[in-house]
């Protein structure tokens, strides 16, 4: 028996519920993601990478927005990768964003837009400078890398404050008792459609922090050193921004 579009939209949206209780702007982080690469566009149908792309959620936001638009995901989860492959039938490359040689599997092309949330804190600074000018590489002049994630900051008073904040925000949106992480990943492994990649997921056992700690400011100088000529975050709650950079 195998994965069925309306099995993986299942396991997605309840992968997107369990999101929610960690960032309950999550939403609105995708919509302004979506905005901007739809605003920078040139054309009606944007080529945009959507890097450690998980099961697809951004990506799909993105096409809602530009129906049009050529979304290609590229993630090392075999789990992740089923998942938005059967739901949404998008492009997907299989590769670790560690390794400098992941950019060599995508399609020879310009592209218009390179996005992100909540993922590319599992690289560490160098590794995320590298992905950068990679990035100022594969991106078409004027082309545009949106990420957005949880920045840290070098003062402890601005972390109390995101702390205090981001738990009043959970409280107010009503989502402290959504599934968690471990949670959901207990239940998704022990689906039979999923069987294999499961298998291989846990073959990779790939090593990577759970955050970085790599700051605002070390975004912003990484990318400006990558060659991107503007630099700027263009939406922010406590420490989680979206940071845009264009080519």
């Amino acid at each position: 028996m195998s994965l069925t579009p309306t099995l993986a939209r299942t396991w997605i949206d309840r992968w997107d519920r369990q999101q929610e209780g960690y960032l309950p702007d999550r939403e609105i982080m995708f919509a302004v993601i979506a905005d901007a690469v739809a605003a920078n566009a040139d054309h009606p149908d944007p080529l945009v990478l959507d890097v450690a792309c998980g099961p697809g959620s951004l990506g799909a936001r993105i096409r809602e927005r530009l129906p049009q638009a050529r979304v290609i995901g590229i993630d090392a989860d075999p789990v992740l990768l089923e998942l938005a492959r059967t739901a949404y039938g998008f492009e997907l490359v299989d590769r670790n964003l560690a390794d400098p040689a992941w950019a060599a599997a995508l399609p020879n092309e310009p592209i218009d837009a390179i996005v992100s949330t909540t993922a590319l804190h599992w690289l560490y600074l160098d590794q995320l400078a590298a992905l950068y000018v990679q990035s100022a590489k594969l991106l078409r002049p004027g082309g545009i890398l949106l990420n957005g994630d949880d920045m840290a900051t070098a003062a402890t008073d601005i972390d109390q404050l995101h702390t205090a904040i981001g738990a009043r925000q959970i409280e107010r949106e009503g989502v402290g008792d959504r599934e968690g992480w471990v949670e959901w990943w207990t239940a998704v492994t022990a689906e039979p459609e999923l069987a294999t990649a499961v298998a291989e997921r846990d073959n990779r056992r790939w090593e990577h922090p759970a955050d970085s700690g790599v700051t605002y400011e070390q975004h912003v100088q990484a990318l400006r050193a990558a060659g991107f000529r503007t630099v700027e975050s263009i939406w922010q709650y406590g420490r989680r921004r979206i940071v845009a950079a264009v080519n």
